[in-house]
């Protein structure tokens, strides 16, 4: 409720990088380098139904123009449709129409989300492992969490194991030729802008953290880390260039311990759709989920649910308004008046009164029925540790210890924004990443994590609404691929 609302230009170019995480989906190296060339030539052209930019102001043909000029305009360098085990599927793009007085190289990698088992693999190794954040050689070399390399200092936190191996991955695959287009660019720095959606976001933020976490070294057309500053002579022969990667993720799944999420905060973009389940979802989560469906006394809002639907059928049958009584004629009302008082489907209160007291004792003795087995496995574990433990030893420790929630450790990362169903349209608004606290049960939680059913369709709407035009559409349009 108090959290700093979503820009309209903000949810725009979100929706661009939503667009290029959906392309990252195609099954082919030419639908992806054709996507490339398709997004920059629809930005600012005249196919725009509502011609308005995300203020409400009518777009011009001379500024069509100049926004497309503006527009980053993307060569396919690199391409792999095929993941493996923490080896995730993505492509690598570099700025064509960047400025030649720009002393930076753009590049763009797009990480593809879950579409194979291979990608399921790398999923489900959500454990949290130790991983640790090199805050950069500015930092102060004396503090007590200084690395002894002499990297600066490092926060040391947890990260999703699958997530952590992927990003790795992403980096080393690709240093090599980062450091060789650079020293053929003549340019001093990189600048790597990467998306993701699901898996991708996760591998993305890792890459990030990694590249962002200390400075390199241009040595033999390779880049190095500067682990060793005392090298004779590497000084005078090698050139330190900086690296700035940015990530935009969407459905980014728990990834980093609390604090790691937040040293994150100035480069990576989290966006959440509503009830969207991944960034929810860890193993900790999980337990506290099964733990809450366990201890859910259902009971109540049973009988409710009983009761309630006798006094449907009373309102329906009983009535003389029934919808029964209205088709017949008063002719044959009279004619019928015998056979209808057989016929009828009468409902009293006793006869609710009743049929509440059968469902009562039969949700009683159901209840009694789970907790009697619950009880004798619990007891049957329960005597095997006293068996073997000392008179002192309480017991039942351990028994209640295991039916405790566990404490969350890991978080959406970075910057989180959360769009959500206000009940009269969408909202979205910047939040804490430890919001994300458990699994939120509803109906689009599948829905919601998806880009054509999720994503994509809260943008559309959050947009039609703030300019009151059902028939609004952003300038840029979405793929007609795996969705």
């Amino acid at each position: 409720r108090y959290q700093a609302d979503v820009e309209v230009n903000k949810v725009e170019e979100l929706n661009e990088a939503l667009l290029l995480s959906e392309l990252s989906y195609a099954d082919g190296v030419d639908e992806i380098r054709d996507g490339l060339e398709r997004l920059y030539r629809n930005h600012g052209s005249d196919n725009n139904d509502n011609g308005m930019d995300g203020n409400g102001n009518r777009i011009s043909s001379s500024r069509r123009k100049k926004n497309q000029r503006n527009k980053p305009q993307w060569e396919l360098l690199f391409c792999d449709t095929q993941s493996r085990p923490h080896r995730p599927s993505h492509f690598l793009a570099i700025q064509k129409n960047a400025s030649p007085h720009d002393d930076a190289l753009h590049i763009l990698m797009v990480v593809r989300g879950t579409k194979s088992m291979s990608d399921l693999i790398t999923d489900a190794m959500m454990e949290a492992t130790d991983y640790d954040y090199a805050l950069g050689n500015d930092e102060d070399d004396d503090d007590d969490d200084a690395d002894s390399s002499g990297n600066g200092n490092v926060l040391r936190g947890k990260a999703h194991s699958g997530m952590v191996q992927s990003g790795k991955y992403l980096v080393e695959r690709h240093r090599r030729l980062l450091s060789t287009l650079l020293k053929l660019s003549k340019k001093r720095k990189l600048e790597i802008t990467l998306i993701g959606h699901s898996l991708g976001a996760g591998a993305a933020s890792i890459a990030a953290m990694e590249w962002n976490s200390k400075p390199f070294l241009q040595e033999n057309n390779e880049i190095n880390a500067s682990t060793n500053t005392n090298n004779n002579n590497s000084n005078n022969n090698n050139e330190k260039i900086q690296i700035s990667a940015h990530v935009i993720g969407f459905g980014c799944p728990a990834l980093l311990s609390q604090p790691l999420s937040v040293a994150t905060k100035p480069y990576v973009t989290s966006v959440v759709a509503d009830a969207d389940f991944i960034p929810r979802m860890s193993g900790a989560t999980l337990v506290n989920l099964l733990l809450d469906v366990r201890n859910f006394d259902y009971r109540t809002m049973a009988e409710r649910d009983v009761e309630q639907a006798l006094r449907e059928l009373q309102r329906r049958f009983s009535s003389p308004s029934s919808p029964t009584a209205a088709v017949l004629s008063d002719a044959a009302n009279a004619k019928n008046k015998k056979s209808k008082s057989k016929l009828a489907f009468h409902i009293d209160e006793d006869d609710i009164r009743t049929v509440m007291g059968y469902v009562h004792r039969g949700l009683e003795k159901v209840a009694t029925t789970t907790t009697t087995t619950t009880s004798s496995s619990s007891s049957s574990a329960v005597d095997h540790q006293a068996a073997t433990a000392d008179d002192n030893t309480p017991v039942y420790e351990e028994e209640k210890k295991e039916l405790q929630k566990m404490d969350l450790v890991l978080f959406p990362p970075g910057e989180c924004i959360h769009f959500y169903r206000d009940g009269s349209g969408i909202s979205g608004t910047y939040v804490p990443c430890n919001f994300f606290n458990e699994i939120d049960i509803a109906r689009t939680m599948i829905d919601d994590h998806l880009i054509s059913s999720g994503y994509r369709k809260i943008f559309l709407n959050l947009m039609r609404d703030f300019h009151k035009d059902d028939h609004f559409s952003f300038e840029s349009k979405g793929f007609d691929g795996p969705k």
